[in-house]
């Protein structure tokens, strides 16, 4: 009988990479399916949130994962499909938590920890904390109130609405400005993204800074209540003349920029990731409703006009699957397929996938609830959970919107977008 297990994953996928995603599958049915349905009532303190967090990221080892070997981490091959495999079995529990543990594990520091471009200066800083036994968790603080997605928007904007400054003053950074919407905003270091230059389209004055918390003239707002997506903590955070070393900078004039738009490939592909697991955990749940309910005297599945929902839901799944892991090998594979995580045509496809998954999700939650009518929206049967954060997935880093915007930017040489 088919399961989750079945729909496409390609046969290039490492071992050591399905066998990481078999550990979290694991760990989740145990630990984390028995509270799933508290998460939403911790999403203030995360007095639940942050131990399981730990036992993700510390005790399962998923904080050591992108660190090179030299200061205690994994070095894990295939970063990319790695990212998306694990991405998607922590969000079949609860993309929400799946957001928490994929950007504390490291999302803004990419550019300093992946190849070709590592910073080793910064990875021995840096790499003993997130690779020790205690949990130390990071945030990438972009967007802005003043330009909502604009930072996200780097090809057309390129940093020109960045309003939070970085001014050299005497051999250190000093950190002015106000971020809105992170991930991960009660975090120990921020990935911040600010300009050198304020109203500068110049991207050699974007500059990508690391910034601990706890250092003098940063307030960390209390976190947004939200219809979903508990167990991710967003709130603003302020940086008030914040003196930072120079040497915190993740590389420098222009190559900052460059690296940021790995992050947003990485983003993009993470976020399709987040909105399949929940697809994945959504076909579980309808098809014992499908196989245990009757109406007419027959099972719901033997109904012609269900069996043809429970085939959409089954083919956006499949769809959803090859793609993902086709932008992930494209992003591992430079070298095979011409194309580095920070070009346009890389980020434009990350940015599809994206937008196709995170419809699919939208789609398939709401096609189950429909064929589960009231018990769709039952708290017991966990589906409306999934309704509620895979919306949510349609709606970041710029949100589909900008991520039409950027596929048809690449592919139509849109110049004025």
């Amino acid at each position: 009988m088919p399961t989750i297990d079945d729909f496409l994953r390609p046969e290039w996928i490492p071992e050591i990479v399905l066998e990481a995603g078999k550990v979290i599958r694991q760990w989740g049915e145990a630990r984390y399916m028995p509270v799933r349905r508290q998460i939403d009532e911790d999403w203030k303190e995360h007095k639940l949130v942050k131990p399981l967090m730990k036992e993700v990221l510390v005790d399962l080892g998923l904080s050591k994962a992108f660190w090179p070997a030299e200061v205690g981490g994994t070095d894990i091959p295939n970063a990319a499909t790695f990212a998306v495999v694990a991405a998607e079995e922590l969000a079949r529990l609860d993309s929400g938590f799946a957001v928490a543990v994929a950007i504390s594990a490291g999302w803004p520091m990419l550019p300093i920890i992946l190849r070709p471009h590592r910073n080793m200066e910064l990875c021995y800083e840096f790499g003993p904390k997130f690779c020790g036994n205690e949990l130390y968790t990071c945030c990438c603080a972009m967007t802005e109130l003043q330009g909502g997605s604009d930072v996200e928007n780097i090809e057309f904007m390129h940093g020109k609405t960045i309003r939070t400054s970085a001014r050299l003053e005497d051999g250190d950074w000093i950190i002015n400005g106000h971020k809105i919407w992170p991930s991960s905003s009660n975090a120990d270091l921020f990935g911040v993204a600010c300009s050198t230059n304020p109203g500068s389209s110049n991207e050699q004055d974007f500059a990508f800074i690391y910034v601990p918390s706890d250092v003098p003239g940063i307030t960390i707002g209390a976190p947004y209540q939200k219809a979903g997506m508990a167990a991710d903590y967003n709130g603003d955070v302020w940086f008030d003349n914040v003196k930072i070393p120079k040497r915190y900078r993740a590389h420098g004039p222009g190559d900052d920029a460059k690296y940021f738009r790995e992050i947003l490939t990485y983003g993009a592909a993470c976020g399709a990731a987040f909105a399949l697991g929940p697809m994945k955990n959504t076909y579980e749940i309808i098809k014992k409703w499908a196989s245990d309910r009757f109406v007419a005297g027959k099972l719901l599945k033997e109904h012609s006009i269900n069996a043809a929902v429970l085939a959409e839901i089954a083919i956006n799944i499949e769809a959803s699957s090859a793609m993902l892991h086709m932008v992930a090998r494209q992003i591992d594979y430079p070298d095979i397929y011409g194309l580095m995580p920070w070009d346009k045509a890389m980020l434009a496809r990350a940015r599809a996938v994206s937008l196709f998954v995170t419809d699919a999700a939208v789609s398939v939650t709401s096609r189950a609830m429909e064929l589960m009518g009231s018990y769709g929206y039952a708290r017991q049967y966990d589906l409306e959970k999934h309704w509620r954060d895979v919306k949510m997935t349609t709606l970041w880093m710029g949100s589909r919107q900008l991520d039409l915007i950027e596929v048809a930017r690449y592919w139509y040489d849109i110049e004025t977008l």
